[in-house]
């Protein structure tokens, strides 16, 4: 029987005791580079080639060398017979004899024998002869070998997401393939007898499971997958059977409910009768979501959310994200998107747990050139605290009270603050 817990541990502590009892190897696959979007890199990618692989010019004009126009001006042009056509232009390998001038396009091959570009514009031409007005410098209007990419070089760096414009790169690199971390596996398991999966409830003491939903879409946009969800009724043998089935099937297992204190805490029952070796860290010094906690059982990391969703939003943001993104890619607890804004109103912290870590959550608003964040509070089971709300700021244990007109950091998080582009769009 569990009977209780009267100390708290704080966040870091717990974070740190579970990630060193938990598997840290985090493992890769192949994908194509067509499908690489937002997947996290395993390993440095080198560029194969130089870009460009060839002296270019950035200028429709005429090839030349550079001497060949030596004291050319307006009242004294230096005339070149032009060789070759516009189709000629396009082609690879060509020669060009010193004294004379070829048609060149943008992005086309320098020829051979050629430093330098005129720009059209800069030029007359007269039958078969080009008139040049100017002298021109080695190199001009040229796009010297490797000056975009060089050979060798690191086009994406190991731990990076792959972005719209990466892959871009990578595909004129001619990289066909790339090695990235694989995407972690969570299992949600939500318990309750009164809780059910449908829109159609006609019980009155039925409740519509809403929580997982929110984990499922918040770890899809971190970069996992959600590999099973359920719901189970307050039984300890049909919760051992749950977690039995989510530990093979996920790297990660999210509770949700079944955690407090005295003997209605299911989830640590659970745990202890499945392995003697669980190490659970129950009890987390967080406002709010006290009773949440962390375990380690069988080398993977188990996170008991509280029921109430504020409570287990806090639990989310502070211990399964954190564990999530290690699995992603490596990262630690401070991954992610912050920005600075000043506070709307004062705020202070819950009388009880002053010496918490506390979740503050804010509404961003623009206001001149900066950013104003509006404090959001509410009762533990109160949604709309989050719906309110796009951003969040994590409050140490040593602070008790935040002043109107303070500067704070909030994060961001895909999925909370944001969808694609749209965050403070409006």
């Amino acid at each position: 029987m569990v009977t209780g817990f009267t100390d708290y541990t704080s966040v870091k502590f717990a974070l740190e005791a579970i990630s060193r009892l938990t598997e840290s190897k985090l493992s890769v696959e192949t994908v194509k580079t067509k499908d690489s979007y937002s997947r996290v890199v395993s390993k440095d990618i080198f560029s194969p080639i130089n870009v460009p692989d060839k002296q270019r010019s950035h200028m429709d004009g005429y090839a030349v060398a550079a001497s060949s126009l030596t004291g050319a001006s307006s009242q004294s042009p230096r005339v070149l017979p032009l060789v070759g056509g516009l189709g000629f232009a396009h082609l690879r390998r060509r020669r060009l004899s010193r004294g004379r001038t070829m048609r060149i396009v943008t992005g086309g091959e320098l020829p051979v024998g050629a430093d330098a570009v005129v720009p059209v514009e800069d030029a007359r031409r007269a039958g078969g002869k080009i008139y040049f007005l100017k002298e021109v410098q080695k190199g001009e209007f040229c796009f010297p070998i490797g000056v975009d990419v060089k050979k060798g070089a690191v086009v994406v760096h190991a731990g990076a997401a792959v972005r719209a414009q990466d892959i871009g790169m990578l595909a004129l690199l001619g990289i066909r393939e790339l090695r990235v971390f694989s995407r972690p596996r969570v299992a949600i398991i939500a318990t309750g007898n009164e809780l059910v999966d449908s829109f159609d409830i006609t019980h009155p003491q039925k409740v519509r499971e809403s929580h997982s939903p929110i984990f499922e879409n918040l770890i899809r946009e971190i970069g996992g997958v959600t590999s099973s969800r359920e719901i189970v009724r307050d039984d300890l043998d049909l919760m051992s059977d749950a977690v039995e089935r989510a530990l093979g099937r996920s790297d990660i297992v999210l509770t949700l409910g079944g955690t407090s204190l005295g003997e209605a805490d299911l989830v640590e029952q659970t745990l202890r009768r499945i392995s003697k070796k669980s190490r659970i860290v129950h009890g987390i010094k967080m406002d709010r979501g006290r009773v949440a906690g962390v375990a380690a059982v069988r080398g993977k990391p188990i996170v008991m959310l509280p029921g109430p969703v504020q409570g287990a939003m806090n639990a989310f943001l502070l211990l399964a994200l954190p564990l999530v993104l290690r699995m992603t890619s490596g990262a630690d607890s401070s991954a992610g998107a912050f920005v600075r804004a000043r506070l709307s109103t004062g705020w202070k912290a819950r009388k009880k747990f002053q010496d918490f870590t506390k979740v503050l959550y804010v509404r961003l608003e623009r206001k001149g050139e900066g950013l104003v964040a509006r404090p959001i509070v509410g009762d533990t089971e109160s949604i709309s605290v989050l719906t309110d709300s796009n951003g969040f700021v994590v409050v140490a244990e040593r602070i008790r009270e935040l002043r109107r007109g303070e500067e704070v950091s909030v994060r961001l998080l895909p999925g909370f603050s944001y969808v694609g582009g749209q965050f403070l769009a409006s």
